[in-house]
């Protein structure tokens, strides 16, 4: 039985990655389009024909080629949580698709720590590294399950993917409001809702964070938004200069990450959230935490943001913000190595590497 929070916080996932593939989508055509105008004097290959490759929805995911076209090379990113996943990975291994792991979720596939996690997975005891020939992790130090594995591998999160030539790039119309923006939404949105513990509340550090508040607070006066936990109470010290809002829509939460200056990201359960890359695109810093899952090989100390562990070695990474706050370059950083035209190109090497019966040979970048 799935919980309703799971299912909530599930929902909440995929309507950002909906929003998130067609906008990669829609980027991707519009370049290729103008691709093949700029080199209307060279023979372009078509694009492939992909209408043999099924359409997934999570926890599996496409990878699409500089079309847009969908790869036959599908992404197991969470565990499973029903029976139709179930069926609809064997639907798909029967129609001749291949598999490719990552690592997009919470602990996955390794241990999921998050006490309020489903499991399902767990009851049924599947082995994700036999389902597929090849993996993308974004762990520090290696699980076991992973480095036991022999399956080949490759350092990249999904998050490594954003575009900064599209959707996520500053809006020099929009001011800066506050300094830091936390994201951890309500574990409990019923009608008389309290601030009980739960899967986002672990998740986001939510203990942690009440900490590193107090510290943001007293010693720096910092002002912030903290997006979600409306019923929850933290330092006084606050008062006044942190907002709490509730959730909100994917551009409205855009544009209000804007207005601030850095992300806070004291999360340790969690694979890279795509939330830190976009901050980058939008130059801002990301205070995060070092012992974080993943996201943590796009934080370079000075350049895109600063780490910390705790609330008292918080001081010197808030100091090195605050007060060189114009010298971070993180969409500078991020465009130089991250992206489509550099990620992408690697995965994209990858794939031709490792999958030879890939449906398109001659793919130059991939997406997620």
């Amino acid at each position: 039985m799935v919980s309703s929070k799971s299912t909530k916080n599930n929902m909440n996932r995929i309507e950002v990655e909906s929003f998130d593939s067609k906008v990669q989508q829609s980027s991707l055509t519009a370049k290729s389009s103008q691709e093949l105008v700029n080199k209307n004097e060279q023979k372009a290959l078509p694009p492939i024909d992909d209408s043999n490759v099924p359409d997934v929805k999570f926890p599996f995911k496409h990878i699409r080629d500089e079309n847009g076209k969908k790869m036959n090379i599908i992404l197991i990113s969470a565990p499973f949580r029903t029976e139709e996943d179930e069926q609809t990975y064997l639907d798909l291994k029967e129609k001749g698709m291949d598999f490719c792991g990552i690592s997009s979720y919470l602990d996955f596939p390794d241990h999921i720590k998050n006490p309020y996690e489903d499991r399902f997975h767990e009851q049924r005891n599947h082995d994700y590294i036999a389902m597929v020939s090849a993996w993308l992790y974004c762990f520090r130090e290696l699980p076991p399950i992973l480095e036991n594995s022999n399956l080949p591998m490759m350092l990249m999160a999904e998050a490594d993917l954003k575009d900064t030539d599209g959707y996520y790039k500053p809006d020099p119309t929009i001011k800066k409001e506050y300094d830091f923006m936390y994201i951890c939404l309500d574990d409990d949105e019923s009608p008389d809702s309290k601030c009980v513990p739960g899967w986002q509340w672990y998740n986001r550090n939510w203990d942690l964070a009440k900490r590193c508040l107090e510290t943001m607070c007293r010693d720096y006066h910092l002002t912030g938004v903290i997006v979600g936990r409306t019923n929850c109470e933290f330092t006084d010290y606050c008062s006044g200069i942190v907002k709490v809002v509730p959730f909100m829509s994917f551009h409205d939460f855009q544009n209000e990450m804007k207005k601030c200056r850095f992300l806070f990201v004291p999360n340790i359960s969690d694979a890279s959230p795509r939330v830190m890359t976009e901050a980058m695109c939008y130059n801002m810093p990301v205070l995060t935490n070092y012992n974080i899952i993943g996201g943590w090989h796009n934080v370079i100390p000075g350049v895109t943001g600063e780490f910390f562990t705790d609330e008292e070695n918080i001081k010197p990474a808030l100091d090195a913000i605050t007060q060189n706050y114009d010298t971070y370059r993180a969409r500078d950083w991020y465009y130089r190595n991250r992206g489509r035209k550099h990620s992408g190109k690697q995965l994209a090497d990858f794939l031709k590497e490792h999958f030879p019966n890939l449906n398109n040979p001659n793919i130059k970048t991939a997406d997620i």
